[in-house]
């Protein structure tokens, strides 16, 4: 047997009547806890700004003393390396190494005397450019 068509539009009614009212209880909702969420964030904020204020009050500023620098005993240490080439080394294109070092000064009070270094040896000429190919 057929529904009767004005049950069927109660019905419909009633169901977008509660669709909407729940729709609007959420939307009241939210906005309440939001609300209270807020609140309880600045009640915090306040709170925080008021103990910083009491701590900063209660702080008391410390007179410094003027530092004065520490006299310190100081002593001077001079070390003089003279480095030479080996007597008789041979120069064959490669370097010559080091034939020792000497340290301090000699009795006369001057460095000890140096020997003559190695000349540098030439660097080989560089190579010429190639020629491009008229095929290209």
């Amino acid at each position: 047997m057929p529904r009767n068509t004005k049950g069927r539009d109660a019905t419909l009614s009633s169901l977008s009547v509660l669709t909407g009212g729940l729709t609007a209880a959420a939307f009241v909702g939210t906005g309440l806890v939001t609300g209270l969420a807020a609140d309880h964030t600045a009640q915090q904020a306040r709170a925080k700004a008021q103990a910083k204020a009491v701590a900063a009050a209660s702080v008391r500023p410390v007179a410094a003393r003027p530092l004065a620098p520490t006299p310190r005993p100081t002593r001077t240490v001079v070390t003089t390396r003279v480095v030479q080439a080996a007597p008789g080394a041979a120069t064959s294109g490669a370097s010559a190494g080091t034939a020792g070092t000497s340290s301090g000064v000699t009795s006369s009070g001057a460095a000890a005397p140096r020997a003559a270094a190695p000349a540098p040896v030439a660097a080989p000429a560089p190579a010429a450019a190639p020629v491009p190919s008229a095929a290209s």
